[in-house]
């Protein structure tokens, strides 16, 4: 694990979002229009890396335009497809990539 990881951006599809970290109750929200990943001061580690990945997807989605039709349907639709991600995708990912840098 890698206790010092704390990005201050990251790129998405060719656009920077600045990381802040604050005070927060949530352990991160998304600023789309102002290119910001807010996120909680007090998490590290793991949590803060799924955190910044959770954060991304939203920017996929807001950049794709999905983002703004799950939320025409109904209000929580995607954050509920982030987690299915969040919970199922990125676990695979990560493991996989870990088998391959084990190579």
């Amino acid at each position: 694990m890698r206790n010092n990881y704390k990005p201050k951006e990251i790129i998405v599809a060719g656009t920077k979002f600045d990381i802040v970290y604050k005070t927060m109750k949530d352990f991160g929200e998304l600023d789309f229009d102002e290119r910001k990943i807010y996120v909680s001061n007090k998490i590290k580690g793991e949590v803060l890396l799924d955190t910044i990945i959770h954060e991304a997807v939203h920017v996929m989605l807001s950049f794709s335009g999905l983002g703004y039709i799950l939320e025409d349907v109904q209000t929580e639709l995607e954050e509920a497809l982030v987690r299915a991600f969040d919970n199922i995708a990125i676990p695979i990912i990560k493991e996989q990539i870990k088998s391959y840098y084990e190579v």
